[in-house]
């Protein structure tokens, strides 16, 4: 192969590689939303606390009119919050961030939850909460 032929399949390549990248900016931060997803073992959650962790965190709203949302900021990089309503399997907090690309940095936990009736649950097995895109 000659050069120019080599230069010109190489450029078409660096085209089509920055043409199928997901970041807008060539190189820089998205700011967005991240979703905290809720996985639940029961039918009648009526409220659940939650702490999420990671890089810089501008807001978080409830992802449905149906549920109310509480947060605290408890650091930097952490909010403290409680859902409250019919919480179920699904998506239940929005969370608007700098940079949706560091999906991944962020953490979650379930503290704890109450059924419909405001007893705690003895257990939080089968909880968990993700942090997705």
């Amino acid at each position: 192969m000659n050069v120019s032929r080599w230069i010109s399949s190489m450029a078409a390549v660096l085209a089509l590689g920055a043409a199928c990248s997901s970041d807008a900016t060539g190189g820089g931060t998205q700011a967005g939303t991240l979703t905290l997803r809720l996985i639940t073992p029961h039918a009648d959650d009526g409220a659940m606390t939650f702490e999420v962790s990671g890089p810089a965190i501008d807001n978080a709203t409830s992802i449905s009119a149906s549920l109310r949302l509480f947060t605290r900021r408890a650091g930097g990089g952490t909010v403290a919050g409680v859902v409250v309503g019919a919480v179920a399997n699904g998506p239940v907090v929005a969370l608007q961030v700098p940079d949706v690309g560091a999906a991944a940095s962020y953490t979650a936990r379930v503290l704890e939850v109450a059924d419909r009736q405001d007893a705690l649950r003895a257990s939080l097995s089968g909880y968990a909460i993700t942090v997705t895109p």
